[in-house]
């Protein structure tokens, strides 16, 4: 029995993923943002004017609509290269903002490390700003597609703005990519020796027209391994696996990779520019192109714009294949930008549906024998032998 799917409130665009760099200091070969080309048509570095603009556009859409939050990650590119002058101003201009409305911001910053600094740590703790690190766990795994322009590694100075985010005692998040050629275990083993217990491991972004490799067996053990940790109570958190186990749990994921939900970002790009969430850009050259910018458009127009209205569609219109799947709500069809190709379009299943379906599979064999509910008597009964009496999982049903 197929679960009935959520409906979603309209509310107001409240988050923005802002481009302050459109350039990298370190040359990723798996990097969704340069497999467009038209990137490089941007300004370098989001100018001061661009920057005021989005502050007087901000501050519009708060005072609109009573907003009490706003969050803004800063992202590129690189975007330490816009310097530590421009995000401090970016933050004491917000500060200004919440003065005058009342609404509080919450401010990230995902950076590969490299240029990190005192500097730039007085600044994140000056401004409450929260951190995520790329590294893609051990050096030999990292170094393979995260080198400089010269061909060199990067992996001992992202291991350095580790330390130096550690010895300062700074709270912060860790991105690796998954590397299906490894095990799961030489991540978990790398970060559990570097002090960190708290990381997510992404998908390697891919479209139907790249055949990627098959990444199943990573994440089942990923799993297997998230699972033997927290039993032997060493407290490890990784989000793509709590994810998946919360969709299948009838929970909200908390990942834009997995899980029923609308896509409804919207991506502030160097020049001023507005698009839809930048990874969709994998689809190739000016695929993620509006006309819409915040000199001439209010945030919240970017929902009238037809490219952004047929992401957050297509997100939310899932393929047939899709629509018949056990699976469908927990998954979601998978993340938006690798269910691309271009006979189809969006009008897909992920190019990972086969790994999907094996590692939730996989999961909800291993929750039904360890996940109980309990009876008004207060007896616990397995969940997989609810499903044997009722023939419906209470993991495919919101609310289990």
């Amino acid at each position: 029995m197929v679960a009935m799917l959520p409906e979603f409130v309209n509310a107001p665009i409240n988050y923005l993923l802002v481009k302050v760099a459109a350039r990298c200091n370190i040359d990723c070969s798996y990097c969704y943002w340069f497999r467009d080309k038209s990137v490089y048509a941007k300004p370098k570095l989001m100018s001061p004017a661009v920057r005021d603009q989005l502050l007087r556009r901000v501050e519009e859409q708060i005072v609109r609509y009573s907003l009490e939050e706003f969050s803004l990650l800063l992202h590129g590119g690189e975007p330490l290269l816009w310097g530590i002058g421009n995000v401090c101003h970016l933050a004491e201009d917000c500060r200004s903002i919440s003065d005058r409305t009342g609404c509080s911001f919450a401010f990230s910053l995902t950076t590969n490390g490299v240029l990190l600094d005192d500097g730039w740590l007085d600044c994140f703790e000056q401004n409450t700003i929260h951190v995520t690190l790329s590294i893609d766990g051990p050096a030999h795994i990292h170094d393979l597609h995260r080198r400089t322009f010269q061909g060199g590694p990067t992996h001992a100075l992202v291991e350095r703005a580790i330390r130096l985010l550690q010895h300062r005692g700074t709270h912060f998040g860790v991105l690796a990519v998954c590397n299906p050629a490894y095990h799961p275990k030489e991540y978990v083993e790398y970060f559990a020796a570097v002090g960190i217990d708290e990381f997510d491991v992404l998908l390697p972004d891919a479209t139907f027209d790249d055949s990627p490799p098959s990444i199943g067996k990573f994440y089942c053990d990923l799993f297997d391994l998230w699972l033997d940790g927290n039993r032997e109570k060493r407290g490890l958190n990784i989000r793509s696996v709590e994810n998946m186990v919360a969709a299948l749990l009838g929970g909200q994921s908390k990942s834009e990779e997995i899980g029923y939900a609308p896509q409804e970002i919207c991506t502030i790009m160097t020049d001023g520019g507005m698009e839809p969430l930048d990874v969709l850009r994998i689809a190739g050259d000016g695929s993620t192109r509006t006309s819409f910018n915040i000199f001439e458009n209010a945030i919240e127009e970017i929902k009238d714009e037809p490219r952004w209205k047929a992401a957050r569609d297509a997100s939310l219109n899932l393929s047939d294949k899709c629509k018949q799947c056990r699976y469908m709500q927990a998954c979601g069809g998978g993340y938006l930008p690798h269910r691309f190709s271009e006979e189809n379009g969006h009008d897909n299943p992920s190019v990972y549906c086969e790994d999907l379906y094996g590692t939730l599979s996989h999961i909800q064999s291993v929750l039904e024998k360890q996940v109980y509910v309990s009876e008004p008597s207060g007896k616990k009964i397995a969940i997989g032998e609810v499903i044997e009496s009722t023939e419906q999982s209470p993991l495919q049903a919101q609310g289990a």
